[in-house]
């Protein structure tokens, strides 16, 4: 009985930039992450919260944007512009996290211009290079937002 081929064992240079673009959208997600639980970190210590903070599970995104929107409210009580801004960003994160399960799970076969996945109705959708690379281009700009609050 044959084998099939592993993905990463066929050799197509032509699908490198497909590759190359998964990957930095799945970069980009980890660099999200990380700048945010830098960004409470810094909270934490202007509020004077000295608290060890490494927990044996790495908490979620949804639990990340609740911390920092809990510490926002606790340092800005007056200012609702920052509560806005955070429910701005907490939907493009969600609409942005949706994407990449996307990708990440339906994945189907690279095809011209970009390549097929599945979502989870088992319809077939093209997702373009271009499409991609505005994702990630959002992920990086909501890196920079968070940083400003």
């Amino acid at each position: 009985m044959g084998h099939l081929p592993l993905f990463a064992d066929i050799e197509m240079p032509e699908d490198a930039p497909l590759m190359y673009g998964v990957g930095r959208l799945i970069c980009a997600w980890g660099a999200l992450e990380q700048g945010l639980e830098q960004k409470l970190c810094a909270l934490r210590e202007a509020a004077g919260d000295v608290r060890n903070t490494s927990m044996r599970t790495k908490p979620g995104m949804g639990r990340l944007m609740a911390e920092l929107r809990a510490m926002i409210s606790m340092r800005d009580r007056r200012d609702v512009s920052a509560l806005s801004q955070i429910a701005d960003i907490e939907r493009d994160i969600q609409r942005i996290d949706r994407f990449r399960g996307l990708i990440i799970t339906g994945f189907g076969a690279p095809e011209p211009g970009g390549f097929s996945c599945r979502d989870q109705k088992n319809n077939e959708l093209h997702v373009s290079m271009e499409q991609l690379d505005s994702e990630i281009g959002q992920l990086e700009n909501i890196s920079e937002r968070l940083i400003a609050l």
